[in-house]
This record gives structure tokens, sequence and C-alpha cells, in this order.
């Protein structure tokens, strides 16, 4: 087999950048929290080749639109999210192998995914739970505002959401939605959100495709 073909395969980190106040406070609200990413990448030889139908379809029913798939050797791949080829910038959505001598990395081109985080128009904010002592030494458990993010809403099991670009009115047959948001380290399912001063329990999260570009957020409306 000849390898006609050199990309780069990239290992992205995500960092958290807070700001503080006059103070010395840290912020924990968006626009004051920014992500600072990080990129390691290392040369290899690979096939490239397209994308086949069989791989097409599927993915589009799942919002990813595969662009090339590259075919390079089994070991050489350290579970990178993203690669470079030829100046273009792909994410690796998913990961073939047909025998373990090879693989095959289905990719989607990184502009699709930064056109996808444009629709990120309303704001939420995230809380976890804290351990706050009292001056007699007591402890108990105390919500704190975690972040303050750009996401979008989708609202399920009837009605309609209220979000930020449409200001529509959230009806009390909405108790299940999908937020999704860009990645962040540290969310985690005992968390919970605030939409509109509505609090909504994280049921289950999801990293589609281990990708850490976003972060999909299944969430039950508490029920007063």
């Amino acid at each position: 087999m000849s390898w006609m073909d050199v990309i780069e395969l990239i290992t992205v980190t995500h960092t958290d950048d807070i700001q503080q106040d006059e103070n010395g406070l840290s912020l924990w609200f968006y626009p004051y929290t920014n992500v600072i990413v990080t990129e390691t990448a290392r040369q290899v030889f690979a096939n490239k080749k397209s994308v086949v139908r069989s791989e097409f379809y599927p993915a589009i029913a799942n919002n990813l639109k595969p662009t090339a798939t590259f075919e390079i050797y089994a070991f050489e791949y350290l579970n990178e999210q993203k690669l470079r080829h030829e100046g273009t910038d792909y994410i690796v959505i998913r990961t073939y192998s047909k025998n373990k001598k090879t693989l095959e990395l289905v990719c989607q081109a990184f502009y699709d995914v930064q056109a996808n985080l444009a629709r990120l128009r309303d704001t939420i904010e995230v809380w976890h739970n804290t351990i706050i002592e009292n001056s007699m030494s007591e402890r108990s458990p105390s919500a704190a505002l975690f972040y303050t993010l750009p996401a979008q809403i989708e609202y399920k099991g009837g009605g309609s959401g209220t979000t930020g670009a449409s200001n529509t009115i959230v009806t009390e047959t909405t108790n299940n939605a999908t937020v999704t948001i860009s990645y962040r380290d540290g969310i985690t399912p005992d968390m919970f959100l605030k939409i509109n001063d509505v609090r909504w329990d994280i049921q289950f999260i999801e990293d589609p495709y281990n990708r850490h570009e976003t972060l999909i957020l299944h969430v039950e409306r508490k029920q007063p």
C-alpha cells in the first residue's frame, strides 16, 4: 500500500481563562469566561479517500456532514480530535477499523462545525452545589453559579420555549429540552441549569463523537 498524503493529527485541549473584577473575584459568566484552546500536532502518512454512502446518510441524520476519509496505520492514532490536510482542518467524527493494521478516520470540515456554533443565540446559567460553613463551623449545601453561557435550546414534549433570539413564551407542557453549548470541562450531570430563572435538572450529557467541540445537555424542568 502506498501512502500518498501527509496529515497532521491534532490533540486539542481546553482551559478556562477566568477574568476577575476589581476586587479580585472570579467572573464565572459569559463573556468573562474565555476558553483557551491549545493544539498539539504531529505528522503521519495517510491515504485520502472519498466518503462512502453508508457513512454519509447516517451522519446527516445526526447533524454531521462527513467530507473526507483518511486511512492511516492504526498504531499511529492516539484519539486525536482533529486533523489537518493541505491547509484544511477537519474534525474526526468517527473511526473505523478495517483490520488490525489500518484505521479509517471519517472527518467533517472544521468550518462546518464553526458554522453550527453560530446557532448559540440563547443564554443559560449552569449551577453547581457547594458546601458552605457558617460562623459556628456548621456545614451545609448551597447552590452557586458556575457559568453563564451562550447556548442553543430545543424544547421537547409540547409547547414552545423562551429564547434570547425570539422571546417566545414557555408553556407548561414543555418539560424536557436539549441544550447545546460550546465544549467546557467540568460540567457534570449533578449540576443544573437556569433558563429564564427556571431550574432545569441535567439528565445526561453528550460529547458528540468525543470531538470536544460541543456538549449536548439533556435537561428536565424541575416541577415547583
